[in-house]
């Protein structure tokens, strides 16, 4: 892909992630407990992108746990989340690359101070330390479990979504490693 249409691509990628995330059930989502909807929910978000980003670009790009595990898909942006699946267990979803230097958008629950929390935040090889990659942490969105807002996550990842698709198009780093550093919180390795 030329870069000036990778530039364009990008600014349109805005409308096409905000009509994904609508289509969204997040009203009728459920869960055991708050943990479990919150991550199911964050399936839905990934899957989503996984695939958008996936069918816009032709780059592979890997989820964790793997995507058909998550749900199954139904074509035209359909998918159906494995509800055998105990999301509540489940402490992080992610998608990643490697142009490089290797990426990955982060959805995790956590403790602190015997509070269940919930970020979203890019994981970026910055360097490596004894040949191993050290992945610097860059927050989107953090909240208490109980004070999550779909709409607030959603609204945080949107901002960074033109970047990390320019990433992925163009398979160099620049776009998004630049976009994080300027603009979100470093929060460590």
């Amino acid at each position: 892909m030329d870069s000036i249409n990778v530039v364009d691509m990008a600014e349109d990628i805005t409308s096409r992630f905000e009509e994904d995330m609508a289509a969204i059930p997040v009203g009728q989502v459920a869960g055991d407990n708050e943990n479990g909807r919150i991550m199911k929910l964050m399936a839905h978000v990934f899957l989503r992108l996984w695939t958008r980003i996936a069918t816009e670009t032709g780059q592979k790009l890997t989820m964790t746990p793997f995507q058909f595990s998550l749900g199954t898909y139904h074509g035209q942006m359909n998918w159906v989340v494995n509800e055998v699946m105990n999301f509540e267990e489940l402490p992080r979803v992610l998608i990643a690359a490697s142009y490089g230097r290797g990426h990955a958008l982060v959805a995790e629950t956590y403790k602190q101070k015997d509070e269940d929390h919930v970020r979203l935040m890019f994981a970026l090889d910055e360097e490596e330390v004894k040949g191993k990659p050290l992945a610097v942490n860059y927050l989107l969105y953090d909240t208490p479990v109980k004070g999550f807002k779909f709409e607030e996550a959603v609204e945080a990842l949107k901002a960074a979504m033109p970047k990390w698709f320019e990433t992925v198009a163009s398979r160099s780093d620049a776009p998004l490693w630049d976009y994080c550093r300027e603009n979100l919180e470093c929060v460590g390795v």
